[in-house]
């Protein structure tokens, strides 16, 4: 037996690392399994936006809204408390996002867009193209106008994750390597068993594990309907301050990064699993990157990669236990585009429902209640 645990963590994702330190925090000995590579397909195919003023919609869109908001909110001190920790730099930056347009159509209704944001409390603007290339002057003059989200921002995912596997690494926890192949119910728990012979018992389990959780494992727990949505990106090395903060255009949002780094994403195959880079896809990243900062046209391609989001049918996440599941058994998973943005809400309230005072969940997170496809399907059978 390789150990006995208050809760193991099936995946070791920024969600998965960001819940265990949640847990760990709150005083919980937690088991982290992860069978994914330094850096699992999900957050590797991330830009690392935090950006609910443009990713967020779908059925639950005022839920979603509400929930990534918040989590937004969270961001500051959970980077900052992060670095303080483990003394690596995440590069977080929250010092606003451009979206850019560059005609009349996408732009009007872009405003459209800014007036319904903030009267849900999103602080955006609105500006001209000669505005926004006072912002950014590296902006092609092809751009009419812009969005400006002064409050969204962004961090660089795979720092991110390796700081938190190092703050996870002081704590009584525990990560393990391996690939979960059988869960198997005892007294008072559960036993995962690993493609490298370890056995882990613990009391209550958490299902973080992205696409791959889609494959029936844990008995009595019907698969979520999670699908994969491939993702390519590519990054340049790029002049120091060419841009400062991201600009979302037209088929290519562009990210730059500490270190004369700039990430362009990303392409979007859904129910596509294969992990081998599309190289027309990258090349149209950057084509689409070039329309709007064109001297992006003499840099140098470093590096293109891809991987897989999770997704739902709806794009929003399933949090918590289904009530249909097994006891103890829990859901942290479909963040979609936005797992980095909803790390931090995700973990607090997870860690809540899992050993805190979270019995009775919110309204607003009833709508991500992993049985609600199920719901939705048995209310429209009774109206039949």
């Amino acid at each position: 037996m390789r150990g006995r645990f208050d809760i193991g963590i099936i995946g070791g994702g920024i969600i998965g690392m960001a819940l265990a330190r949640a847990l760990a925090k709150r005083g919980a000995k937690v088991a982290v399994i992860d069978a994914g590579a330094t850096i699992p397909a999900a957050t590797n195919a991330a830009a690392g936006m935090l950006a609910p003023s443009f990713e967020c919609g779908g059925a639950t869109t005022q839920s979603l809204q509400h929930f990534s908001m918040a989590s937004l909110a969270a961001w500051p001190t959970f980077a900052a408390s992060l670095e303080e920790e483990t003394g690596i730099e995440i590069d977080y930056q929250n010092n606003g996002i451009l979206g850019v347009f560059y005609d009349d159509i996408e732009w009007s209704k872009a405003r459209k867009t800014c007036e319904n944001l903030r009267q849900r409390g999103s602080a955006v603007d609105v500006m001209t193209g000669e505005e926004a290339r006072r912002i950014e002057p590296a902006l092609s003059n092809k751009v009419i106008g812009a969005m400006h989200a002064r409050q969204d921002g962004q961090v660089d995912p795979r720092k991110a994750l390796i700081a938190l596997r190092a703050g996870f690494a002081k704590t009584k926890g525990e990560a393990i390597a391996g690939r979960v192949v059988q869960v198997s119910r005892e007294e008072g728990g559960y036993i995962l068993e690993t493609d490298q012979g370890d056995h882990i018992a613990a009391s209550k389990i958490v299902l973080a594990s992205g696409v791959a959780a889609k494959t029936a494992l844990i008995p009595g727990l019907e698969p979520p309907p999670i699908f994969a949505v491939k993702g390519d990106a590519v990054a340049l090395s790029i002049p120091d301050n060419l841009l400062r903060k991201v600009v979302r255009a037209p088929g290519a949002y562009l990210c730059p990064k500490a270190g004369r780094r700039l990430v362009i994403g990303a392409s979007e195959a859904p129910y596509c699993e294969d992990l081998t880079v599309d190289q027309s896809a990258t090349d149209g990243l950057v084509r689409n990157g070039t329309r709007a900062v064109p001297a992006l046209r003499n840099v140098d391609v470093t590096e293109r990669w891809a991987g897989l989001r999770p997704a739902t049918p709806d794009g929003a996440p399933l949090l918590g236990r289904d009530p249909d599941g097994p006891e103890d058994v829990f859901l942290a998973l479909g963040h979609y585009r936005n797992g980095v943005l909803l790390a931090p809400e995700s973990a607090e309230v997870l860690a809540e429902e899992l050993i805190g005072s979270g019995a009775v969940r919110s309204a607003t997170m009833e709508a991500f209640r992993p049985d609600r496809f199920r719901q939705i399907q048995q209310a429209r059978q009774c109206r039949v």
